[in-house]
């Protein structure tokens, strides 16, 4: 079988799986937990939590770890909106994105916040003009999917990163 759903789901890499089959095997305790098993994935947890933090540029508390993309995504909406209400409460978007970001908007909306959906090109994708005339001051983010995972469509996030330079004050998701 030739598998070509990579924007759905993308299998693991085999050094991935090993990798975490091995942590599996030597850290199986709660976290959380009390006992030595448990202090001792707590203990590795932080040092891991160390790493990505100094591969990213952020500090140790600024690692969050979700169970999933749906989660991640809540998150990160709802969060950026949240941190930035002072702001403003103006968010773009568009019609095609994943369940996890249109709920996480239909809810932002429900409580206040001012959505705009970009439109779709016969091409599938969004025009990066129509971000700049959508664009604010009150405007806290754009969240566009980078791959649509039905369509397959790449969306110029380049081009919308880049004119986001300009706003400060807004996040792109």
């Amino acid at each position: 079988m030739i598998y070509l759903d990579y924007a759905a789901h993308a299998p693991a890499d085999p050094a991935v799986l090993e990798r975490f089959c091995d942590m599996e095997r030597r850290f199986p305790a709660n976290p959380n937990s009390v006992h030595a098993a448990g202090k001792a994935a707590r203990e590795e947890m932080a040092r891991v939590t160390e790493q990505i933090a100094a591969l990213t540029g952020a500090s140790p508390a600024e690692v969050i770890f979700t169970s999933g993309a749906t989660e991640a995504n809540n998150l990160a909406i709802k969060g950026i909106a949240q941190a930035s209400r002072h702001i403003g409460k103006h968010i773009i978007s568009t019609p095609l994105e994943h369940s996890s970001v249109s709920g996480s908007l239909t809810a932002l909306q429900e409580r206040g916040w001012e959505i705009d959906l970009l439109s779709i090109g016969r091409d599938g994708t969004v025009d990066p003009e129509e971000v700049r005339e959508l664009l604010r001051p009150d405007t806290v983010l754009v969240a566009i999917c980078a791959v649509d995972s039905e369509l397959g469509t790449i969306q110029p996030v380049n081009e919308i990163a880049a004119l986001l330079a300009d706003h400060p004050n807004c996040r792109l998701h």
